[in-house]
C-alpha cells in the first residue's frame, strides 16, 4: 500500500473513537439488514429486518438511540453499499437525523467476506456485519451525501443519459428499415440526425413515394427545412436518382411505413426530451460560481460542464487532483509480480459517467487548446516509447484534472499558459 493511501485510512480509522457506534447496512429492495459494533468489532445487536416504510425508520432510529444510550455513544457512523438506488430513503433518513453516512464498495465487501468467514457464502446480515468491519478499518469511500444544486445535476445527468440510449436505439431501427427499403439515402445526407432527412422520411420516405413526388416537390421541401434553397435543388436530384436506382425491396406495406414512422416519432420525441434536460442543466449551472471557470476551457460547453459538476459533487470535498483521478476511475490499475512488470491500465472503479464526460471534454480541447495540443503530441512520442492514441489521450485527461483542479482551487480563467498549474500537475 503506497504511503498517502495508508496515511488516509489511518485518517479515517482515528475518527472512529471509543465514543462511536458503527452501523454496518445490506441495502435491500423492501428491507435492510444493520449491524451494530463498537471500536474494537464488538457486535451490539443484528437487525436483519428494517423495512423500507416509516414504521421500519422509526424502529431504527429507536435502536440508536437505545444503542447510544446503553453504551454512552455520541457518535454514530453508519456504512452501506449503494445497492442499485434502494439505499436512498435510509441514507438520507440517517443524514436528517445528524448521521454520518458513508459507502463501502461492493468488491470490498466480497473480498472482507471471504476474509471474515473463509467461505464467499452470502447472507443479509453477513454482508451488514461485513460492511461494518469495512467502515471500522477505515476502508469506506470518501464520497458524502449532499442535496444540492450538484445532485440536481447529477440527476439530470443520467436522464440525459437515458435518453441518449433510446435516441441510439431507435437510430438503429431506423437505419435497419432503411437498408431494406431505401440503402442509398443515407449516404446522401452526413447524419441520421440530418433535418432534411427527417423530413423526407416524414413525406417521402421510400423510394416509390419519391419516384411520385418528383424533382420539384423534393426540392420544395428540402429547401424549406434545410433553409438552403441552392444546396436543395442538387440534393433532390440526387435523392431522385438514388430512388429511381435502389435496389430496396419493392414491396411495401402499411407494416413497413408504421415501423419507419414509428422509429422516426421515437428519435424526434427522445431529442426534444434531451434539448429540454440540457436547458434545465444550463439553468442549473448559474448557481454554480465555479462554472465560469471551467467554461473558460476551449471547447468546453455548457452541457458537458454541468455534467462534470453532476457526477463531481462539490469540488470542496476533494483536497487534491488525485482524489478527482480516483473519483472518476483514471487511477492505475498495476499488475506486478516478482521481476515480471505487467501492463498499467486505468482501474474504471470509479463513476462511470464521469469517466466517460472527461473522455469527451479532452477530444474538445485538444482540439481547441494549443496547450493541451502540445502535450499530447508529445506523449505520443515518448520518452521511453511511443504512446497509442488512447494512452495519450488518458495521460492528456489525467492532465485536464490537474488543471480542472488548479482553476478551482484558485479561482482563475484558463489561459494557454497557466502559472501554477504546471506545478499543479
Amino acid at each position: 500500500m503506497h504511503t498517502k493511501q495508508y496515511s488516509k485510512q489511518m485518517e479515517k480509522r482515528s475518527r472512529i473513537g471509543e465514543h462511536t457506534l458503527v452501523v454496518g447496512m445490506d441495502i435491500g429492495c423492501e428491507f435492510n439488514a444493520a449491524c451494530f459494533m463498537d471500536k474494537e468489532g464488538n457486535v451490539l445487536g443484528r437487525f436483519p429486518n428494517i423495512y423500507n416504510s416509516r414504521k421500519g425508520f422509526d424502529y431504527f432510529r429507536t435502536m440508536i438511540t437505545k444503542t447510544q444510550r446503553k453504551h454512552r455513544f455520541t457518535d454514530v457512523l453508519i456504512g452501506m453499499e449503494p445497492t442499485g438506488h434502494y439505499w436512498r430513503k435510509i441514507a438520507f433518513f440517517a443524514k436528517e437525523h445528524g448521521y454520518e453516512v458513508r459507502f463501502v464498495r461492493t468488491t470490498a465487501v466480497k473480498h472482507q467476506r471471504e476474509l471474515d468467514e473463509s467461505s464467499s457464502a452470502k447472507s443479509d446480515i453477513r454482508d451488514a456485519f461485513t460492511i461494518g468491519n469495512i467502515v471500522r478499518e477505515g476502508k469506506y469511500i470518501d464520497t458524502v451525501i449532499e442535496e444540492s444544486v450538484f445532485r440536481q445535476l447529477r440527476t439530470l445527468a443520467h436522464a440525459r443519459e437515458r435518453i441518449l440510449r433510446y435516441i441510439v436505439g431507435s437510430t438503429h431501427g431506423l437505419q435497419a428499415v432503411l437498408n431494406d427499403y431505401f440503402p442509398e439515402l443515407t449516404d446522401l445526407f452526413w447524419s441520421m440526425q440530418a433535418k432534411g432527412l427527417w423530413a423526407l422520411l416524414e413525406t417521402y420516405p421510400f423510394p416509390e413515394d419519391v419516384r411520385h413526388a418528383g424533382v420539384s416537390a423534393v426540392m420544395a421541401l428540402l429547401a424549406k427545412r434545410t433553409r438552403n434553397r441552392n444546396k436543395a435543388q442538387e440534393k433532390a436530384r440526387q435523392v431522385i436518382q438514388a430512388a429511381e436506382q435502389s435496389v430496396g425491396l419493392n414491396k411495401i406495406g402499411a407494416a413497413d411505413r408504421a415501423r419507419l414512422a414509428m422509429y422516426l416519432e421515437e428519435i424526434k420525441r427522445s431529442d426534444g426530451r434531451r434539448k429540454l434536460l440540457e436547458r434545465e442543466m444550463k439553468e442549473l449551472l448559474k448557481q454554480i460560481p465555479l462554472a465560469e471557470y471551467i467554461l473558460s476551457l476551449p471547447g468546453m460547453g455548457e452541457v458537458s460542464c454541468g455534467i462534470f459538476f453532476g457526477k463531481l459533487g462539490n469540488p470542496e470535498y476533494f483536497k487534491n487532483p488525485r482524489q478527482i483521478i480516483k473519483y472518476a476511475g483514471y487511477d492505475p490499475k498495476e499488475n506486478d509480480s516478482g521481476s515480471r512488470v505487467g501492463r498499467k491500465i486505468i482501474s474504471k472503479k470509479g463513476r462511470w459517467l464521469l469517466r466517460k464526460c472527461l473522455y469527451f471534454m479532452v477530444l474538445r480541447v485538444v482540439h481547441g487548446s494549443s496547450f493541451f495540443k502540445e502535450y499530447y503530441e508529445h506523449k505520443k512520442k515518448g520518452f521511453v516509447r511511443p504512446l497509442a492514441k488512447t494512452e495519450a489521450l488518458c495521460a492528456v485527461i489525467l492532465k485536464l484534472i490537474r488543471v480542472l483542479f488548479a482553476m478551482m482551487r484558485d479561482r482563475r480563467m484558463f489561459t494557454e499558459e497557466i502559472p501554477g498549474c504546471r506545478e499543479a500537475a
